[in-house]
């Protein structure tokens, strides 16, 4: 099968290739990066099957090149495909991404205007377009319709959106999947009990057990589960979860957030185990088993008003760090060899404007963890980067040494 090109925009930059390049692997598919414009990847890849790219949260978007053109080649553009969709009743969308605002803004109206002229040609004349905005993100400019609001719209189910990158010239594709924002947003909001104070938004839940490159039938342990975010992302999966907490209310909600998940997703064959005791002391609840995978945030520092003086953000950090150390010899005792440990570290932004956090690879390295090596990823941790937030996350991803 030949390879295709893909465009890809990218909703947590680092952390998203990251997501990317296990995902593959653990397909065991092969891509190769062949460009980037600001948040949008270029990619080449044997084309996989369509319900592969609804497993990665770290994109918002994937388009499926058809096209490519010179600056003032719109003319030439080959809409044949939108028989497929023209109908009164469709509806259609244009994104462009470009380093500079006047490409960005002009080639939209270039392509809504051939795209106009296709549809009326094929003798549709009512269909709906769903225009989109101009904004600079990072050092590019957009012309962007929202992956939220291509969902909202069911823009990929009754219509189609063009998507455009410039680079010496212009990509063009069709977007073909967009991140499931509804059932991410689902599960976050309509489970029996919810707690945003301790636990992570979905979407980076799934992130975090795609890193691990776990599969269906394998078995992941979260010795911090709290109300099992991370473990219900993974069940989504079908993979065998192990949650743990010293909190037994927590527990009992996980329970409550499984169950309910089990049930609405109709899943079976998946194994739920929960207890409540001590990440350091897995011993008395695993005994002689190991898993396939970790993922963790054992700490999720409270949101601070105002970012903390230097000194300050060090003792919360360092008293966060001893829970880490104390909590890593059993952790890599129950993973198997070439096993991962996904584990997330808080980081706070101060007042001196610093990013401060702690180091966990060198007391992973004394028990036997190491840095995965991932090509995407050019130093660990991860920095998950939010601007307007003062408490942030970092990612370290470990593999098992041979036992």
């Amino acid at each position: 099968m030949f390879a295709k090109r893909y465009l890809l925009t990218l909703a947590f930059g680092v952390l998203s290739e990251a997501e990317l390049e296990s995902y593959f692997a653990k397909h065991n598919l092969s891509y190769s990066v062949v460009g980037k414009m600001g948040r949008c990847l270029i990619i080449e890849a044997e084309k996989p099957d369509p319900r592969f790219w609804s497993g990665l949260a770290g994109l918002h978007k994937v388009a499926e090149v058809f096209a490519e053109l010179g600056e003032h080649e719109v003319d030439k553009l080959d809409l044949h495909f939108l028989a497929d969709y023209a109908t009164d009743k469709m509806k259609w969308a244009v994104s462009t991404y470009a380093a500079d605002e006047f490409s960005a803004q002009e080639f939209a109206e270039k392509l809504r205007e051939a795209i106009k002229e296709a549809l009326k040609s094929l003798g549709v004349a009512k269909a709906k377009i769903i225009r989109g905005e101009l904004n600079k993100v990072g050092s590019t400019w957009e012309y962007e319709v929202s992956s939220q609001q291509l969902q909202k719209e069911d823009i990929l189910k009754d219509g189609v959106e063009v998507l455009a990158v410039k680079q010496r010239g212009w990509l063009i594709g069709r977007t073909v999947s967009v991140v499931d924002h509804l059932g991410y947003r689902r599960r976050d909001l309509e489970r029996p009990i919810q707690d945003p104070k301790i636990t992570m938004p979905p979407k980076l839940a799934k992130i975090i057990v795609n890193l691990t490159g776990c599969k269906k039938g394998d078995a992941l342990l979260d010795p911090f589960c709290g109300l099992g975010t991370i473990l219900g992302e993974a069940a989504m999966d079908g993979v065998n979860v192990i949650g743990v907490d010293t909190d037994a209310s927590r527990v009992e909600g996980a329970r409550s957030n499984l169950n309910w998940l089990l049930k609405q997703y109709k899943i079976k064959w998946v194994r739920v185990e929960l207890h409540t005791g001590y990440a350091e002391r897995l011993d008395g609840i695993l005994k002689w088993r190991k898993v396939d995978a970790v993922a963790t945030e054992p700490i999720l520092l409270p949101p601070l008003k105002q970012p903390p003086p230097d000194q300050e953000a060090e003792r919360m950090l360092e008293r966060s760090s001893e829970t880490y150390y104390r909590s890593l010899p059993s952790m890599s005792k129950h993973l198997k060899s070439r096993g991962r440990a996904a584990i997330v570290v808080p980081c706070v932004r101060t007042r001196s404007r610093r990013i401060l956090s702690f180091d966990l690879s060198s007391e992973a390295e004394k028990v036997g963890l190491r840095a995965y090596g991932l090509s995407s990823v050019k130093q660990y941790p991860i920095l998950v980067e939010d601007s307007a937030q003062r408490v942030m996350r970092r990612i370290y991803v470990f593999e098992k040494a041979k036992d």
